[in-house]
Formats: C-alpha cells, sequence, structure tokens
C-alpha cells in the first residue's frame, strides 16, 4: 500500500536525489498538508470513518514530532544516521501492482495455516479466512467490519519511536483474530505469518498488523521476516485473559534493511513466550514492549548471531502493572567481523505490581576485536515486594577452549563454529 502514498507532482519537484529519497524526505511527504488534505478522499474514509480520522491524527502527532533521535532511551547505542542515510528507491521508478505480487506469491495458496504479509496486503493460503467453526478470521481492506475495526483501531497508540511511522505507511491496519472457542486447535497446528517485499529493489514497504488471541485460546505462530528491500512492520498482540500466544520467529538477512516493533497487550492470566533468532542486516532494530495486567507470565528468548558487518540493535520493555506478574528476558548476542549490535533492556514496575519476578540476561561473544556490541540494562522499580534481577556480560572467544577443541583434532575454523553453537544453546 505504500506505492500510493507517493505523488508524482510533489516528489519530481525535488532536485538533486536520482528517484532516491531518505526516510525523513518520506516523513516530509506524508505529514505534508498536501498528503493529508488529499487523504480525506481515501478509500478508507467510506469504509469505516473512525479509522480514516485516527490515522490522519497519526499524521498530525507525526508531523509534532519527527523521527526518533539518538537521544531516545532506546535509541542509546544504535546508528540512527546510518537507518536515515539509507536510500529508498520512489516506488513510481518501478511499478509495484498487486496483481505482481499475487503472482509472486501464489504459492501461499497451496499452503495450510499460512498468511504473506506484503505492502499492507494479506495474501492468505486457500484454508485461512473461509467459513468453518472457529477459523481464523481476517480484516482488512476487502473483508472489513466497520465496529471492530473501528475500536481495534483504538488500540494503536501514539508513540515516540517509529511506529507511527510505520502506521502512516499502511493506512489500513490488518487484523487476524484467533477466536475463542478454538482452544489449542493452533497450537497443535501452528499458524504461519510470513513478512515479505514483493521486489528487491530497494523501497520501503510497511506493514501494520492487529493479532487478537481471544480468551481461553492456545496459539502458536510461527513468523518468518524475510527482507529484500526495506521493511517497517509493526504488529500489536493482544493476548486476552487466560490466552497462551507462543511465537518461534526468524529473521534471515536477504539483503534489505527492516524495523520491527512488536507490541503485547497481556490480559489477566495470560501467557507469551517468544523464541526468535536474527541475523542482522546493513541495519535491523527489533523492539518489543510488553504491557501486562496481573498474573500475566513473559518469556523473551534471543538467539541472534549477527553476520559479517551487519547491524542488530534491540530494545525490550516491560511494564508490570498489578500483581504476580513474572517475566524471563534471556538475549545471546554473536558479533562476526564488523558486527555492531545493541541491547537496551527495560523492567517497568508499578507500586501496585506487587510480586513481581523478573529476569534479565544479555550475554555477547565478540568474535573479532572489531566488533561493537553494546548492552544496558534498567530496572525501574516503584515497589518493594518484588523479586528482581539482571545480569550482562561481554566476552571474547576462550583461547583455552579453543586450544583444546583444536587439540582434538578440530580445525580452528570448526572449533570456533562449535564454540559460538555452545554459546547460543
Amino acid at each position: 500500500m505504500f506505492k500510493t502514498l507517493y505523488s508524482q507532482k510533489l516528489l519530481t519537484e525535488q532536485t538533486g536525489y536520482d528517484s532516491f529519497y531518505k526516510l525523513e524526505d518520506i516523513l516530509d511527504y506524508v505529514t505534508s498538508p498536501l498528503y493529508i488534505d488529499t487523504s480525506n478522499n481515501a478509500e478508507y474514509r467510506r469504509k469505516v470513518p473512525g479509522l480514516h480520522q485516527h490515522y490522519i491524527d497519526n499524521l498530525h502527532y507525526l508531523r509534532e514530532i519527527g523521527l526518533p533521535s539518538n537521544k531516545n532511551e532506546q535509541f542509546n547505542f544504535s546508528n540512527l544516521n546510518k537507518l536515515k542515510n539509507i536510500d529508498i528507491l520512489n516506488t513510481d521508478a518501478r511499478t509495484i501492482g498487486s496483481v505482481s505480487a499475487l503472482e509472486k506469491f501464489e504459492w501461499v495458496s497451496y499452503q495450510d495455516n499460512t498468511i504473506v504479509l506484503t505492502d499492507g496486503t494479506i495474501i492468505p493460503s486457500m484454508d485461512v479466512g473461509t467459513k468453518k467453526p472457529f477459523n481464523v478470521q481476517i480484516l482488512d481492506n476487502i473483508k472489513f467490519n466497520k465496529q471492530k475495526q473501528d475500536e481495534y483501531i483504538k488500540i494503536i497508540e501514539h508513540t515516540d519511536d517509529f511506529r507511527n511511522l510505520t502506521y502512516a505507511l499502511s493506512p489500513f491496519p490488518n487484523v487476524i483474530i484467533f477466536p475463542a472457542g478454538s482452544k489449542n486447535k493452533f497450537k497443535t497446528n501452528p499458524f504461519t505469518i510470513e513478512y515479505c517485499n514483493s521486489t528487491e529493489d530497494p523501497v520501503l514497504q510497511a506493514n501494520t498488523s492487529i493479532v487478537d488471541i481471544q480468551h481461553n485460546t492456545s496459539v502458536k505462530l510461527k513468523e518468518r521476516v524475510k527482507s529484500t528491500a526495506g521493511q517497517m512492520n509493526y504488529v500489536t498482540y493482544i493476548v486476552r485473559e487466560n490466552a497462551e500466544l507462543k511465537i518461534v520467529r526468524n529473521t534471515d538477512d536477504m539483503g534489505g534493511w527492516s524495523l520491527f516493533d512488536s507490541r503485547f497487550v497481556c490480559h489477566p492470566g495470560s501467557k507469551v513466550t517468544i523464541e526468535f533468532k536474527n541475523a542482522g542486516s546493513k541495519y535491523t532494530q527489533e523492539n518489543f514492549y510488553f504491557k501486562c495486567s496481573s498474573d500475566v507470565e513473559v518469556n523473551l528468548i534471543g538467539r541472534n548471531n549477527i553476520a559479517k558487518g551487519n547491524e542488530y540493535h534491540q530494545f525490550v520493555q516491560l511494564k508490570s502493572q498489578n500483581d504476580n506478574n513474572k517475566s524471563v528476558i534471556d538475549i545471546k548476542n554473536v558479533g562476526n567481523e564488523n558486527a555492531n549490535t545493541s541491547f537496551v533492556g527495560k523492567f517497568d514496575v508499578s507500586p501496585f505490581s506487587i510480586g513481581f519476578d523478573g529476569e534479565m540476561s544479555n550475554e555477547n561473544l565478540m568474535l573479532t576485536k572489531n566488533v561493537k556490541m553494546h548492552t544496558r540494562p534498567i530496572l525501574d522499580i516503584h515497589t518493594k515486594e518484588i523479586q528482581c534481577s539482571h545480569g550482562c556480560t561481554i566476552s571474547n572467544i576462550n583461547k583455552d577452549h579453543l586450544y583444546y577443541l583444536q587439540s582434538r583434532g578440530f580445525s580452528r575454523d570448526n572449533a570456533n563454529d562449535i564454540l559460538v553453537d555452545s554459546f547460543l544453546c
């Protein structure tokens, strides 16, 4: 849907860009009076008026705050200048149509329990969205429900990070509902979501989505992030009373760059477990935000092997608002030659969060001297009746362990790989 945001009239008047733009150029465009005014005639205004007004309010707010800076807590160690200087190709230089996207991803229709999210568009397998008892429900710009989408849109908040811009570039959020009554159906038969670019050209595509895990339901999601160009994802996961969500997310280095913001609204008695792997890219930012009510359990396990020369930056924030919440954050990063990584983790425990039990761990392994790795744990505690701990380390390959493996006949490279695998286990 990002292709619809470009106005040839507006962009061709700029000089010196040779059809390439920066994030700030795109920000200036979507917050310009011309775009905001012409958005009054957008198709979604007729479909879902509440959604349309919320979107316009976001554009005005985005115009006030602009893009994040290095002064933001979560971007302390991120090289935002590198991100802001990435060249983004004007989509008018090569038209990316929905028909070509459907042709590229036609394989999805033959899968089970699978959808592809590409540039604000959902492409489902044949079994998704059919009228079967307790099947997944999809609300998008084709299958929409005015009342439901007006309610869901209120969940999207104004923030001081990149989520506002992602929303601005994907005006019609997609809603994926796992209904109450499906029980363990999507735990025994996991559901797959693939985040893909429809092109390998250096364009920017965006997805804003809401995933609703309804009460007393257990769901396992397999998420695959494949960024061949530029990709911005903003997903709000609603985990309702006594529901359970497990996410297994793999992000490969496919030559592009990405920002992925995951926000979790955890209702009483819910449980969230996330296992993720990331190889980084020329710029990757992966953020997790948790808002916990009471009796919530959150487990975040990350094992990231950042490839040579890649960047990977991560921010985790857990807000515990009521009593008896529990969380384990366990992140391990390996930095190969010239890699740059950062981790900022924060437990924000309110005065009403009695009985909170939190463990935060971030271990980092530098494979060469020219790797940059940063770690910053933050504990913001407002009550005494809790248990909370943190531990962060940055280390090198143990030379004694390397020597031992080599003495047993392993080559240096194989011994190095064995030590990395054992660190990440």
